[in-house]
């Protein structure tokens, strides 16, 4: 059966974003490594999961406190938020 067309467009806009968060995490990882990354590095896990083990410099933003933490934090500086996941 040949998938419909709306069906084709939603699964290429899927692959496209995938392969762009690929890419970007790809850099991000490389910037944390090598300490060139000009961006501030927010953990979105718990505390205790923070606490447990982070990447050395995030700074812990729990998902349950991203509205306090968003107006804390400066607008003119670049964020990257990371959490639990598969790499």
């Amino acid at each position: 059966m040949k998938p419909l067309p709306e069906q084709l467009a939603r699964l290429k806009a899927y692959y496209e974003a995938k392969l762009f968060g690929q890419a970007e995490l790809h850099a991000v990882r490389e910037k944390v490594q090598t300490g060139r990354g000009e961006f501030v590095l927010l953990d979105a896990r718990s505390r205790d999961a923070f606490l447990a083990g982070h990447i050395p410099g995030a700074l812990s933003a729990p998902l349950d406190r991203a509205a306090l933490v968003a107006r804390l934090l400066p607008a003119d500086r670049e964020y990257v938020t990371y959490s639990w996941g598969h790499a």
